[in-house]
């Protein structure tokens, strides 16, 4: 059956109907198609600049084959895009999440982990770097941000991929200079009809009809042209993507929150307090060529945003024409390959400038001779005799090349570098033996500073492909509307370890109010709110390698020990097997320390040993011991404890045989306090003689009291 939308039968024929609707999408593609034609042919210039293979046009070519010149092609302008290409991959940056709230700190390590996931499922790193040479070619890039469900696996993915900028249809009353105010995009490209009635089977009636009327037409009138290629008998299939002014019904709750749905419980319970009927915006996509419509639905997506993100070089917006860097590079580089190809016309013309000659001094094979072989090399010419003794031919001796040819053409060379701003120093060609590296850095940073508008425009595509992915609050992105399912994720961990986290894990715990058992949601991708950004961190190995020499340099001038941060140098170095290393490292560092706490620790038991062997009990000691040590704590008269050990000293003395003074006298013990008598009593009891038990006669050797002293000290032990 055909479609009531797009034909109508009329007896045994099929006419198109009047279909207002499918009217202003076709509309819109024709507004942008003019719109944008301009940006398109010289786009397209741009890239056959880059690849050379249209640095002449046909004119100039066919002028220059006509006068017998050569059309000679030197493209300076590839080395340039590519060093700026390879400027971009090795400057790759990653994207961080920073929380608003303390709770979300760990969400916020969990998105990030996400994120890289699906960058990294995306080979988001070659999307990103052919996005910015086309942006740099053309003068503007585009992503795809979506998700694509796989009928094998039962499952899908969220996707970032490069679209094609010359299949790109943007809004032609846009005047942003991110298209952040356009109401549709439209995607089209050229498709075989057998693709379209596998992919819309239910409408494979309507799409033979309309070709049998493409190919019933004689010629390309009206609007066949952008709907059909008889050459190829493909027609051209659009994807429109709009914004449509809608009312939404939104609920107010007690809390404050706003939602789109609310639960019959909800209502019951009082907790919705208000209802209000607000405009908004529905994205709608369409599918169409000419007057077939294929598919017309909501879009998938609840972020309610146009799933593609532009990356401009340079654009102001308004009248505007998107330009890359090779747009300005065109007419520099057709003067170097003109003045190359004159160059050479000279030189080639130089070798056979002509002659001279009189009437009859050649005979006409002669002179056909002269002007098909003067130039060859190793060419005989033979004259008539006398010709040439006689002066009758004369050589017409060629002028110097003008040197303002090649002046030139050195001029162009170097606007070239000056106009794109990527100098030699940011190529390395001019780095000289004598050159300090300070110069060098200033030239390089110049040519950074030229070039900047570039990575900040894509760090802000970056930035509004991360929106596509999370969406904000009450507008899901595609990875909270998609990935809801418990699922198990390797993301990239601390120090750029490999990690392994599970999001969306259901959890059971008892409410300590109600005590009830209420269900938790681990990990929720669906929770939180965020600040995007891109951060800092190097996420190439130029980057890691620059850091890591930076980050040595700064530690020997501040004295930084190496093995304080050795683990922090290897995380940001590319050392095969660093793992492996920081390991033995550690295991070293750890046997290091439990060898030194032994050794201290047998030091300390050493020490103990030595003290317990110097030491005996209270109880041990001589009496005269136990007197000083009791004065010394208070419990004893110091006076009397000194007299005492003085009067010991002399016992021991004599004991020993030696001559010494009168016994100090003792004086009369206070009350409370030990006598004399009881002092030998003492002493006796500890197994020494008395004074008055020392024999008489005996030959004494003097002792003098400093000397006993000494004596005693070294006989006392160790407390």
């Amino acid at each position: 059956m055909l479609g009531d939308m797009q034909y109508a039968k009329v007896g045994d024929s099929t006419v198109i109907a009047n279909n207002e609707k499918l009217h202003k999408f076709k509309q819109w593609f024709k507004d942008s198609s003019s719109c944008t034609s301009e940006w398109r042919r010289k786009a397209r210039e741009d890239c056959g600049f880059y690849t050379g293979k249209d640095q002449w046009s046909q004119a100039d070519k066919s002028s220059l084959e006509a006068k017998g010149k050569p059309a000679i092609t030197v493209n300076r302008i590839k080395p340039l895009m590519n060093v700026l290409s390879g400027y971009q991959r090795l400057n790759r940056y990653d994207i961080d999440f920073l929380p608003r709230t303390n709770d979300d700190m760990n969400l916020a390590n969990v998105r990030k982990g996400v994120t890289k996931y699906v960058m990294d499922a995306s080979d988001y790193d070659n999307e990103e770097s052919d996005v910015f040479l086309d942006g740099a070619l053309t003068g503007v890039g585009w992503f795809e941000v979506g998700y694509r469900f796989d009928y094998t696996t039962l499952d899908g993915d969220a996707f970032i991929r490069r679209v094609a900028p010359f299949d790109i249809y943007p809004d032609a009353e846009s005047r942003d200079k991110y298209y952040r105010d356009m109401r549709y995009i439209i995607r089209a490209r050229w498709v075989e009809k057998s693709e379209l009635k596998n992919i819309y089977p239910d409408k494979a009636d309507e799409i033979e009809t309309q070709n049998d009327i493409y190919d019933k037409e004689e010629s390309d009138t009206g609007d066949r042209e952008l709907w059909y290629q008889a050459t190829t008998h493909k027609v051209r299939l659009c994807e429109c993507w709009y914004k449509k002014s809608v009312k939404k019904l939104l609920f107010v709750l007690r809390d404050g929150s706003v939602t789109e749905k609310v639960e019959p419980e909800m209502l019951q319970a009082g907790l919705v307090v208000k209802r209000m009927e607000v405009p908004s915006e529905e994205v709608r996509v369409i599918s169409f060529f000419d007057n077939v419509v294929l598919e017309d639905m909501k879009s998938p997506y609840e972020h309610g945003e146009l799933p593609f993100v532009p990356f401009m070089a340079y654009y102001l917006g308004e009248d505007d024409i998107p330009a890359g860097v090779v747009r300005d590079l065109k007419d520099p580089q057709r003067e170097i390959n003109k003045r190359r190809s004159q160059a050479m016309h000279i030189l080639n013309t130089q070798s056979n400038s002509g002659w001279i000659a009189e009437e009859g001094a050649l005979s006409p094979e002669q002179e056909s001779n002269l002007k098909n072989s003067a130039s060859t090399p190793g060419a005989l010419i033979k004259v008539g005799s006398g010709s040439l003794t006689g002066g009758r031919m004369q050589r017409i001796e060629p002028q110097q090349a003008p040197m303002n040819v090649m002046q030139a053409s050195q001029e162009a060379g170097a606007e070239l570098t000056q106009i794109s701003g990527i100098n030699e120093a940011l190529m390395g060609t001019d780095i000289s033996n004598t050159a300090s590296g300070r110069a060098i850095e200033l030239k390089q940073k110049q040519a950074i500073t030229h070039i900047a508008t570039l990575f900040d425009n894509l760090r802000y595509a970056k930035k509004r492909i991360v929106f596509l992915l999370w969406g904000k609050r009450n507008a899901k992105g595609v990875i909270p509307q998609y990935y809801t399912d418990q699922k198990t994720y390797r993301i990239v961990g601390i120090g750029g370890k490999p990690d392994f986290i599970t999001v969306n894990q259901q959890q059971s715990a008892v409410d300590p109010q109600t005590m009830q058992i209420v269900q938790t949601t681990l990990n929720d991708l669906s929770q939180g709110e965020f600040d995007i950004v891109i951060a800092d961190t190097p996420a190439t190995a130029t980057q890691r390698t620059t850091q890591f020499y930076t980050l040595v340099d700064a530690s020997s001038k501040l004295g930084i020990p190496g093995d304080l941060i050795f683990d922090i140098l290897l995380d940001l170095s590319d050392v095969a097997q660093k793992e492996e290393i920081k390991k033995r490292y550690l295991e070293r560092q750890q046997s290091s320390a439990k060898a030194a706490q032994e050794q201290q620790q047998a030091e300390i038991e050493a020490m103990r040993q030595y003290k317990l062997s110097k030491s005996m009990a209270f109880k041990d000691l001589p009496v005269e011991m136990q007197l000083q040590m009791a004065a010394q704590a208070g419990m004893f008269p110091k006076d009397v404890a000194d007299q005492f050990m003085q009067f010991m000293i002399q016992q021991y003395a004599r004991q020993m045989g030696m001559a010494v003074g009168a016994p100090a006298q003792i004086t009369q013990p206070a009350e409370g306090q030990l006598s004399l008598q009881q002092m030998q009593e003492a002493l006796q009891g500890q197994g020494l003689p008395s004074r008055q038990g020392q024999q008489a006669g005996s030959n004494p050797q003097t002792l003098t009291d400093a000397a006993a002293r000494s004596l005693m000290a070294g006989a006392a032990p160790a407390l």
